[in-house]
């Protein structure tokens, strides 16, 4: 593998990152703190990079950026704590950044000090710990994600635009990464590789970092609901210190069920919980818990019970028989094949075109 192309890659992605980083920072739209944060979390990574192809950047540029040298690379201590705030920030109901958060920065200040003052730490050190501060972070950020997509079923019928799914697949591919970069160290340290071999290591590495940094970065400008989410969405239901009675969960279950028959509000694909909550003169909470303890079902599994039973009507009716699937996925409140598709599978045990054939 050729290292003029891994430090081009690596200045490359730095470059972006730093450019990401700075419009992040000014953008407008969205909860600023979020923007900060994701700012921040490219910043540092961007600093990484710099220190990675430090001397090919000094080759280039004729600048003595040798005071630099192991600085960038404390910047990784950031990622972690960094991509877990963002996350959070995205996920929770009004999230500010409070004095307990700087906790988790102390590791960044006290590395960053030790190297800034050329305090001798063996390099073994640096990146172990790096590697193992890293990877709880990783999985609290998938923890995180996990419990926010359950949640928002509760408020939403309609998920797909919400569910950060890819948030998933970026805290994914950059887990992925530092596996790989994990796994280069070992055996780099227990001299199991050639040069060659780990160049093939950095190149992959690298190449992840480049189209993930550009992911994360279109989508999260790309997709301005996601950040009007988190002020909708409370952190776990306490049903427990609730005040609801059984005989106020069945009175509220009958007045919502006549108003699903009457006014058919499933079929508005947008419609959320507080809409509905709105309209019967119900606390949007109540209705969640009568719904979640009495059905055992959350919002978007209820309303969808409703979508599917008009989908099948339809897939029945003869008379309607050259409408095709598309069609009838609209016109029973769901605005995404995919979200049709698996809701029909799990309430009939058949996919639309044969539950259609079936009964053509």
């Amino acid at each position: 593998m050729n290292l003029a192309l891994i430090n081009l890659l690596a200045i490359l992605t730095a470059i972006l990152l730093s450019i990401f980083s700075v419009f992040s920072f000014n953008f407008k739209k969205g909860k600023t703190i979020s923007n900060r944060i994701l700012a921040a979390f490219l910043f540092a990574n961007a600093m990484y990079l710099i220190d990675f192809s430090l001397f090919a950047i000094q080759k280039i540029t004729g600048l003595p950026l040798h005071w630099f040298s192991g600085i960038g690379s404390t910047f990784g201590f950031l990622f972690g704590p960094t991509l877990y705030l963002y996350i959070c920030s995205l996920t929770e109901k009004d999230f500010h950044f409070r004095l307990f958060h700087l906790f988790h920065f102390l590791v960044f200040a006290i590395v960053f000090v030790l190297v800034f003052f050329r305090i001798a730490i063996p390099l073994i050190y640096i990146y172990s710990a790096l590697h193992l501060q890293t990877t709880p972070y990783m999985v609290a950020c998938i923890v995180v994600l996990l419990q926010y997509r359950k949640r928002i079923k509760d408020y939403f019928s309609s998920i797909e635009k919400l569910n950060l799914t890819w948030m998933l697949y970026v805290v994914g591919a950059f887990f992925f990464m530092w596996m790989v970069d994990l796994v280069d160290f070992i055996l780099q340290d227990l001299r199991l590789i050639t040069q060659h071999e780990e160049a093939y290591f950095i190149f992959i590495s690298l190449l992840i970092n480049f189209f993930f940094a550009i992911l994360i970065f279109y989508k999260a400008l790309q997709q301005p609901e996601i950040f009007k989410v988190g002020s909708n969405v409370e952190k776990a239901q306490k049903y427990e210190q609730s005040r609801l009675t059984e005989s106020e969960k069945k009175e509220y279950l009958e007045r919502l069920e006549q108003f699903f028959i009457i006014k058919k509000p499933f079929l508005n694909p947008e419609i959320t919980i507080a809409e509905v909550a709105s309209e019967l003169n119900v606390h949007s909470k109540y209705l969640s818990q009568a719904i979640n303890e009495s059905l055992g079902k959350n919002f978007y599994d209820f309303i969808n019970s409703y979508r599917i039973e008009e989908a099948k009507r339809q897939l029945k009716n003869n008379s309607d028989s050259k409408k095709t699937v598309l069609e009838v996925l609209y016109e029973s409140g769901f605005n995404s094949k995919s979200a049709f598709n698996s809701a029909f599978k799990k309430h009939t045990g058949f996919t639309p075109t044969e539950f259609k054939k079936q009964h053509s």
